[in-house]
């Protein structure tokens, strides 16, 4: 089951970014499939921040576009929250541990605790998160 960053949801949303046909075509391809697949409200709530930001973008997305975008994510039947269990909070720790993360590379941590303890793939164009040991990541771009 793959698990979406940010960064994934941003390019299938935004027009104006170089990588937005592939990827918009990769997520509707797993999103309309009979196979599941996860999102973080946490991701979700940094898609948000992202698109509608102004110092971000010159035309920010609409909160409206940007929520419509989110619930159809959500409302697919084969959609799965995933949320931290028992054993998230060990896995981060021990992530940002051996890696030495800090400052922005501490949401990059939860994530990938979220994904390895939820035994998903993480679907990111970020190549920074392979130094999580354990984590399966696949990048979308690179099909």
């Amino acid at each position: 089951m793959y698990l979406m960053d940010v960064n994934i949801l941003v390019y299938a949303h935004r027009e104006d970014i170089e990588h937005h046909t592939q990827t918009l075509k990769w997520l509707e391809l797993i999103i309309n499939s009979n196979t599941d697949f996860g999102y973080s409200e946490l991701v979700l709530s940094g898609f948000l921040r992202l698109v509608t930001h102004p110092k971000i973008f010159q035309t920010p997305s609409t909160l409206e576009d940007a929520l419509t975008f989110v619930e159809q994510i959500k409302n697919q039947s084969n959609a799965v929250l995933i949320t931290p269990k028992d054993r998230h909070w060990i896995i981060f720790k021990d992530l940002v541990l051996s890696t030495k993360a800090v400052g922005n590379f501490i949401p990059d941590a939860y994530h990938a605790a979220l994904a390895i303890e939820s035994g998903s793939e993480w679907a990111t164009a970020d190549k920074g998160f392979k130094k999580f040991k354990g984590l399966k990541t696949f990048n979308p771009l690179s099909t």
